[in-house]
């Protein structure tokens, strides 16, 4: 496969627990971008976030890539002159789409946030309101993980049974509320238009039930994920005969460049 424009998850995928991206996964990184790769991120995180995190990896502009962030898993950002710029039009296209539906997110999760706080679920946070409309979501993060998976199933089921135009989608114990036609993988195909790039040219790396969109087949993309992924997001990669990489985290990442980009 030829792959011109490369997607990476970053907590849990690109990302060390310390925040810290490998010397292998930073090298084979800029030897893809030296031979002519698209290479950007795709994760849940804000933009702060991911402008911080870059900044203390070496990236960044100074660094002249990533050359894309898609943040808070719908948002877009591409590098121009030296700084990250918003795609006007789809930005406020998803923001719009957002507010339309926003108090209705926030009762269906208050109501389903007492009635788990009953059962004994716990929440260790809840993005505030001004931040949740900034953000285009809401995250709220669980101390467990099969709390935040049985959350996800419930929410969804609640959302489609109101007809309301809303999904969750979980980040191990980050459940996100978002607008039903925002997710990581419709994201990537408006980054792939906007480069110019077929989708049967992109490769996409991610290790949670967040990143599964980016393996839809009906995107295109080629998927990937590293050792230390959930086991559903492996079993999706497999069967989309895309690659498991052998080593976890960014080491992963180095392992999937080498033998998908640079061989």
């Amino acid at each position: 496969m030829f792959v011109r424009l490369l997607a990476l998850d970053l907590d849990g995928t690109l990302l060390e627990p310390d925040k810290r991206i490998s010397p292998e996964a930073v090298e084979a990184l800029k030897l893809a971008v030296q031979r002519g790769a698209i290479v950007g991120t795709a994760s849940g995180r804000s933009l702060r976030d991911q402008l911080s995190i870059l900044s203390s990896n070496g990236l960044g502009p100074g660094a002249g890539f990533p050359h894309f962030l898609i943040v808070d898993e719908c948002l877009i950002y591409v590098l121009k002159g030296g700084l990250y710029v918003g795609l006007a039009e789809h930005n406020s296209r998803v923001r719009r789409a957002w507010l339309r539906v926003f108090e209705a997110a926030k009762r269906v999760l208050e109501e389903e946030l007492a009635r788990l706080s009953a059962t004994g679920a716990r929440v260790a946070s809840v993005t505030g309101e001004e931040e949740s409309r900034i953000r285009c979501l809401i995250a709220v993060l669980f101390e467990r993980q099969d709390e935040a998976e049985a959350a996800e199933e419930r929410l969804n089921g609640l959302f489609a049974e109101l007809g309301l135009p809303l999904h969750c989608t979980r980040n191990y114990r980050i459940v996100s509320v978002l607008h039903s036609s925002c997710d990581k993988g419709a994201a990537l195909l408006k980054v792939a238009e906007f480069f110019g790039v077929p989708s049967s040219e992109v490769l996409a790396v991610g290790d949670s039930a967040n990143d599964i969109p980016m393996f839809d087949p009906r995107y295109g993309f080629t998927p990937a994920t590293t050792e230390n992924a959930e086991e559903h997001v492996k079993r999706v990669v497999a069967a989309r005969g895309g690659y498991v990489a052998s080593q976890p985290r960014s080491r992963g990442v180095a392992e999937i460049v080498q033998r998908l980009v640079l061989a």
